[in-house]
């Protein structure tokens, strides 16, 4: 099977059909609008992902006006049969000598299912809940081909010993998300000029073949050696694909097929990267430690929701005199801010990732955010957003811990309370935040930060009231109740404008 040529993308039409496969040629050559169409959000992010380094492998735009008539109207077909035949050997997922992401002669003792390649179906935190029965039972050569990729690129290692991606074990993706799927594709692909300026030694790694094509020996390897099409497809594993069996269905994306893929064969490669590879899908932090700058990919680290690290994905910082922390962010999204500018419409922000520990991955995060009209000139508005929602969620959690640890001679309710309140403030606070962003006017912002503020105040004097409830009868808790009113109060009034800040602390509220 041939990415480049055969049916194999899963997908359905935007005004609704059934599912159906076509291949990358339909995709980008018709005018038919499609979405995705696959079990899981992590795996339609996965694919996406997969549509994108394909397209970029074989037609990088030159300048940004090639970008946006590539954007704009479906590619010739002549034109892609042109740019796809010099990767016939690329994208192979069979190919008897390099198949595709794979390593021909894998020997292994054992083995491997392929709940091991589709993350989280086995050694996940409720995974039997969150996954359907039997979904890595076969897989087609599509859907492997998209848990290839994933496993070696978005997902943490196979564990004992092995290597993660060139992100890291979970990276955070942020992609632009068009109104349908040919148009998402084009939106986040690089221009050579994009791909140049965050990328330095680029021109003289330009001819590299991926590793499946072009083995690489294990030690030490340095960034600049790894050429840009080489990073989007790194493999940090020894994988073979197990003979495939002949079936009726694939177990994941349910589409009828003639054969699927059962097991496969994994080994370890031992390398080392010198430095960090800008990825230009994922948004970069970074600090400073012993007079070292130091740089990692964003991750889900903690149960925060994605709008915690919102500023992250859109907003650069330096490290300075005022900013202990730095950030870039993808360069996709760098790259649509100078794309359209003014011209540029309301931005659909793509987040997805995992959150894990070491191998296990405890929860699988993706969100689209809707950014209004003039975020691109304005995203010092949209820092202060976070930092705003950041702050009463820190105020309402404060108070909650007086009340539960107390505070020197003042007796503390000592139940756990801190992190169900902090839950509950992330499910209320998100569609506060998202309505905020797609309905603000950044050039004059007030209005809605006013309505934001007020919002999430309710929502921290709401918990705060029913987090005590049950406590209102004891007699010894009284007097903690009120010290921890009155630090929520607090907190509550320095996230207040100075022109408005009140000074009784909240005195006059009811119990």
């Amino acid at each position: 099977m041939n990415l480049l040529n055969d049916e194999w993308i899963p997908v359905r039409q935007l005004e609704g059909s059934k599912a159906e496969r076509i291949t990358l040629q339909h995709l980008l050559c018709g005018d038919k609008k499609w979405e995705l169409c696959l079990p899981r959000d992590d795996m339609e992010l996965a694919a996406m992902q997969l549509l994108i380094c394909i397209t970029q492998a074989l037609v990088t735009p030159v300048t940004s006006n090639e970008l946006k008539n590539y954007i704009a109207r479906p590619l010739p077909e002549t034109d892609y049969e042109k740019a796809a035949q010099p990767y016939a050997d690329w994208f192979q997922l069979d190919h008897p000598k390099s198949p595709f992401m794979q390593v021909h002669g894998v020997e292994a003792k054992d083995v491997t299912h392929m709940d091991k390649l589709l993350a989280g179906v086995t050694g996940a935190t409720n995974s039997c809940f969150v996954n359907q029965a039997g979904l890595a039972d076969g897989l087609c050569s599509g859907c492997t081909a998209v848990a290839l990729f994933n496993q070696a690129s978005c997902t943490p290692s196979f564990g004992g010993g092995f290597k993660a991606g060139l992100r890291g074990s979970s990276p955070i993706t942020t992609l632009i998300q068009g109104d349908h799927l040919r148009r998402t594709i084009w939106l986040n692909v690089l221009a050579e000029d994009s791909i140049q300026q965050y990328m330095p030694w680029h021109e003289s790694t330009r001819g590299q073949e991926p590793t499946w094509i072009a083995p690489i020996k294990s030690g030490e390897i340095k960034v600049e050696q790894i050429g840009f099409l080489r990073g989007l497809f790194w493999q940090p594993a020894y994988i073979e694909m197990q003979p495939p069996v002949t079936a009726d269905s694939c177990s994941c994306c349910g589409i009828k097929t003639d054969f699927v893929f059962k097991s496969f064969n994994k080994a370890k490669f031992n390398f080392t990267i010198i430095g960090t590879w800008p990825h230009p899908h994922s948004p970069r932090v970074m600090t400073t430690k012993k007079d070292q700058k130091q740089e990692k990919y964003a991750a889900f680290t903690t149960a925060a929701p994605a709008w915690t690290q919102l500023s992250r994905f859109v907003v650069k910082q330096e490290i300075d005199e005022t900013n202990a922390e730095g950030q870039q962010p993808a360069a996709v999204i760098l790259q649509i801010r100078k794309l359209y500018g003014t011209n540029s419409h309301r931005l659909h922000l793509l987040i997805g990732g995992y959150r894990a520990n070491k191998a296990s991955i405890l929860e699988r995060c993706h969100e689209v955010f809707t950014l209004n009209h003039g975020w691109d000139h304005h995203t010092n508005v949209i820092h202060h957003m976070v930092s705003l929602g950041r702050g009463y969620r820190d105020a309402i959690y404060k108070a909650i811990y007086v009340f539960v640890q107390g505070i020197k001679d003042i007796k503390g309710a000592g139940v756990k309370l801190t992190q169900s309140t902090e839950t509950q403030f992330y499910r209320r606070a998100e569609p506060v935040i998202e309505n905020t962003l797609s309905r603000i006017e950044f050039t004059n912002a007030e209005p809605e930060l006013a309505g934001m503020r007020h919002a999430l105040k309710d929502i921290a004097q709401s918990l705060f009231r029913e987090s005590v409830q049950p406590y209102l009868n004891d007699p010894e808790l009284i007097r903690t109740m009120a010290v921890a009113r009155k630090t929520l109060y607090k907190h509550l009034n320095n996230l207040e404008p100075q022109s408005e800040k009140g000074g009784d602390d909240g005195a006059t509220e009811k119990s």
